[in-house]
């Protein structure tokens, strides 16, 4: 193992995989645990850069994947994570190859994608990629919340459920950058919701920008209106 390999495991915490399981087409749920995760400062929403590229680069960004968090344990010092396998890349090699009993190195909790608790209704939008973060952001809503989620993909097999099993948004198969089906939905479900809304997209970059937008179009502020792109065609290694 490298000199930058060396470096960048002391400067990142480690847990152990305690499971892997296929959970769709193209995504695992991966489980770890270790003394680090025992008290987190993590706010519901923010995501871990995994060190996933050991020997396969020189260069510590390309080393470097961010991934979800599903779900934080901090009794049981566990994380679940959900990796989408879209592509050839470092991150889908990586998930490919781990086995249980393997370490992982991970840096601590950050990002801005979180939940925000001072909305009347609530709108989640995304593909498959997105999935896992926005049933973490569903969970960790103040109870009563009126919420819709909007999750579509080439293929329903590539679509899971949330990690308790339960199914609480609407799936649809659509090809991709799919904005104005997407559109179509939001405007059948605007008139029946009341009081402040805010929204979430992520996954695809351009669905992102075009929701972005058109929200602004229709007078929301940008407190109501929450992307993250987790990825564009023809990028590498994009948040």
């Amino acid at each position: 193992m490298g000199i930058i390999d060396n470096l960048a495991k002391r400067l990142f915490n480690q847990a152990t995989v305690i499971s892997k399981k296929v959970i769709a087409k193209n995504a695992f749920h991966l489980k770890i645990q270790g003394d680090s995760l025992s008290n987190l400062q993590y706010i519901t929403g923010e995501h871990l850069r995994i060190l996933v590229g050991f020997n396969l680069t020189d260069n510590l960004k390309d080393k470097v994947r961010t991934y979800s968090i599903w779900h934080y344990d901090p009794i049981q010092r566990t994380i679940d994570l959900a990796i989408c396998t879209h592509s050839d890349g470092i991150g889908s090699r990586w998930i490919e190859q781990l086995e249980v009993g393997q370490e992982v190195y991970f840096s601590n909790p950050k990002g801005k994608f979180i939940v925000d608790n001072s909305a009347d209704y609530y709108l989640l939008i995304g593909d498959a990629s997105a999935l896992a973060h926005l049933y973490e952001i569903n969970r960790n809503l103040i109870a009563k919340k009126d919420v819709k989620g909007f999750f579509y993909s080439n293929h329903r097999s590539e679509l899971f459920n949330d990690i308790d099993g339960s199914q609480p948004f609407n799936f649809y198969e659509l090809s991709e950058n799919p904005v104005n089906q997407l559109i179509t939905l939001i405007e059948k479900t605007l008139p029946t919701s009341h009081g402040k809304g805010i929204v979430y997209v992520g996954g695809d970059g351009r669905v992102c920008v075009a929701l972005n937008q058109y929200f602004k179009q229709k007078g929301w502020n940008k407190h109501q209106i929450k992307v993250k792109p987790f990825w564009m065609p023809h990028k590498k290694g994009l948040e």
